[in-house]
Formats: C-alpha cells, structure tokens, sequence
C-alpha cells in the first residue's frame, strides 16, 4: 500500500528552482533513503513534503488524501514527522522540556505516555533529563531532536541528516534507534537524507537518487551498491543518465 505519492513536484528559492518535476513514493513498512550530490534538492523536497517550502506544481498524496494545499500544522497532526537537519533542538531548555516542547499539543496523560515510550527508546536520555541541552554530546542531541519529532508519534518520519556532524558509532546508534523507534511506536515508514552511503544502505530498503532536482533512480534492492559502490555512482555524475 502506497503511504505517499509526490508526484511531478517543482519547487524553487525566489527566482532559483530546485526541484524539476520530481516524484517519489513510499510504501507502507519502507525505509526509504534519498540520496545524491550537494545541491540536488534533497532537503527541499522534505521540506515540501512537510510543507515548510512551497511546491509551484506537481500534487503530494499522503495516506489517500491531496494534501498540497494542508499547512504545516495540519500534515504534522496527520501524522508526518519532520527532523530538521540543524537547530533542532532548543539549546537553553534542559532535555526534559525539549521533550514537552516536542509534545506541546498533547493532552496531560497522552503526554506522560509518550515521553515514557521515547525515554524507552533512548534510555540514556534519562539520566539527562534535568541537563542543558546544549551541553549534550552531538549523538545525545541528535537523540533527543528524534526524540522530540517522535513525540507526536508519526506514521511518515521524515528525516534530514540523522547523522550530519557525529561519528561512526553515534551515527551507528542513531539509525539503530530509529528501527527500534519504528517497531515501538509503529512508525510505518521512514524516508531519509543521508551522505553516510555504507551506514544508510545497510539500513534502507528503497534508495530513491536525486540528481539537479530531477529523480534519476530508485532501487528496491539497495544493498547491491554495497558490494558494487560504482554503480550508484554512475547516477551522480550523470554517466546513466
């Protein structure tokens, strides 16, 4: 079943377009990773998505329903969760209030339950909770802006460079919390800009490339490109184009 259909999208920042008639779909249970070079629209196209840039064309369908013209708001209640790729944490609020930020339209005993279930998941928060979160290690921050996201709990968790800045084993963690995420609180897709290929393709089951804001490939069997690293290659510098 298809959780989300973009589809023919254009996008742009004031005169500079970015996204040229790009489409891609996500099934229900995918792992979805969007990939390509600097510059080819990754980012914008979740922003989109999220409704946070505004598509000039093309229509977005999420679970059955047009939802191009919804705002940010509405598509967040239905359901997407949006990480941002930086500032996605409030740094002078101390973890605990970071998490009922993330939480701030719920109802009291909704809200228990949900930082209960993500303090679940990130058990290491825990000890945390009353720490500046400006004072966390770059993995521990960027556990806690999932965190935050999976407050509202999403059935689409959009993801924006999970792992942008930290190393190899936080990087690691991360996506392994993610997929514990999924199970826990029934997250039923997830799509995900990453550059961290030999992590993100041991992770994904989809890998969608875009390339100049246009979609060049999509490959249900991602973990071929592990062992022939080269052929993926090929879509960013155009030769299969």
């Amino acid at each position: 079943m298809e959780m989300l259909n973009v589809t023919n999208i254009t996008a742009s920042y004031g005169r500079k377009q970015v996204l040229f008639d790009t489409s891609l779909s996500i099934k229900d249970g995918e792992r979805v990773l969007l990939i390509g070079p600097n510059g080819a629209g990754k980012s914008t196209l979740l922003k989109v998505i999220a409704g946070l840039v505004t598509h000039t064309g093309g229509n977005i369908e999420y679970s059955g329903h047009d939802i191009s013209s919804w705002t940010t708001h509405r598509r967040i209640t239905s359901g997407i969760g949006y990480l941002l790729q930086t500032e996605n944490i409030v740094p002078g609020l101390t973890v605990n209030e970071n998490l009922r930020l993330g939480g701030y339209s719920l109802k009291p005993e909704i809200l228990r339950t949900r930082l209960d279930e993500v303090l679940e998941i990130f058990g290491f928060l825990k000890e945390k909770l009353q720490n500046r979160a400006g004072l966390l290690s770059g993995g521990e921050r960027q556990a806690l802006a999932i965190s935050m996201v999976l407050m509202k709990r999403p059935s689409l968790l959009l993801l924006d460079e999970p792992s942008a800045g930290l190393s190899p084993k936080a990087a690691s963690d991360v996506l392994e919390h993610v997929k514990i995420a999924q199970d826990v609180m029934g997250i039923r897709a997830v799509c995900m800009v990453e550059h961290n290929l030999k992590l993100s393709l041991q992770w994904a089951s989809k890998v969608i490339v875009l390339v100049g804001g246009r979609t060049v490939h999509v490959s249900d069997t991602p973990e071929k490109y592990l062992v022939h690293p080269q052929e993926l290659e090929k879509f960013f510098f155009g030769e299969l184009r």
